[in-house]
């Protein structure tokens, strides 16, 4: 993964969300203009959460090296 930036890096909003086609604040976001980021709605939300700062603090690892 060489040139991978994680710090630009955002949790968005995907399909394994339980109401991702019904979601309220997706419709909201969208209709703002707003970024589609990942909430606390989602049942994925802790899951992916921890993984992403997983990823995010590898990265910073790599990067020291």
């Amino acid at each position: 993964m060489e040139g991978f930036d994680m710090k630009n890096c955002k949790l968005i909003c995907c399909e394994k969300c339980q109401i991702f086609w019904t979601c309220e604040t997706k419709w909201y976001r969208g209709e703002r203009g707003e970024e589609d980021i990942c909430c606390p709605v989602c049942n994925f939300y802790r899951e992916c959460l921890d993984k992403f700062k997983r990823l995010k603090k590898e990265s910073v690892k790599a990067k020291k090296k």
